[in-house]
């Protein structure tokens, strides 16, 4: 028995990550029987990390059918959209409390910039630098519920983000994620309805 298979929070870490890193694809259906033989242990404790899979709306459990990884729809992403700007919004709200400090946000931003100037332009890198941006954001709130909730919010909609930007859209994004950084360093409280509206417009590029 490997030493994961010991331990049920390392064996979900993994195939939690495993998910969001899109090892496995949408729609993939998860064998019991293959992943106890994998981490050579038997399939309870799998079982167990399948149910919190499911809490976490990464998998699907369907009767007589099996386990398979969830299919992300554009109504999933609008609802992300929705419940995310409001904790956007608060965590403006708690990194102008608290004076965070911006510089990891503006290398970052600073990295987007970079990607959109270069012709063509790799939107799946220039994707993940964009989760990575909005994550140091909620980081810089200093509130580990806040960041709990956003790291469920934003699973698995990385594709459903691609078909709703184009190059336009992109330089668009940049400009404002500039403002939000000056507005943070300005301790402006404008700027949580900024964050808000930002997030908010997105809505409008889903068609619903």
């Amino acid at each position: 028995m490997t030493d994961i298979a010991n331990n049920v929070e390392e064996l979900y870490s993994v195939l939690r990550r495993r998910i969001l890193d899109e090892y496995y694809f949408a729609g993939q259906k998860l064998s019991e029987n293959a992943l106890a033989k994998e981490f050579e242990c038997s399939r309870t404790p799998i079982r167990e990390v399948f149910k919190r899979l499911e809490q976490d709306g990464l998998i699907v459990v369907k009767p007589k059918s099996g386990s398979y990884v969830r299919i992300y729809s554009g109504k999933n992403y609008l609802d992300l959209i929705e419940v995310r700007a409001y904790l956007e919004g608060l965590a403006f709200r708690l990194s102008v409390e608290r004076g965070a400090d911006t510089s990891e946000m503006e290398a970052l931003n600073k990295t987007m910039d970079d990607i959109i100037a270069t012709a063509p332009i790799d939107m799946m890198t220039y994707a993940e630098v964009h989760y990575r941006f909005h994550r140091e954001f909620i980081r810089m709130s200093g509130n580990e519920l806040l960041e709990n909730f956003f790291e469920r919010l934003n699973l698995k909609s990385s594709h459903l983000f691609l078909q709703t930007m184009n190059p336009e859209i992109a330089r668009k994004t940049q400009e404002e994620h500039w403002r939000i950084i000056n507005l943070v360093k300005a301790r402006d409280p404008k700027g949580e309805k900024f964050v808000i509206q930002h997030l908010w417009k997105k809505r409008d590029y889903l068609g619903y």
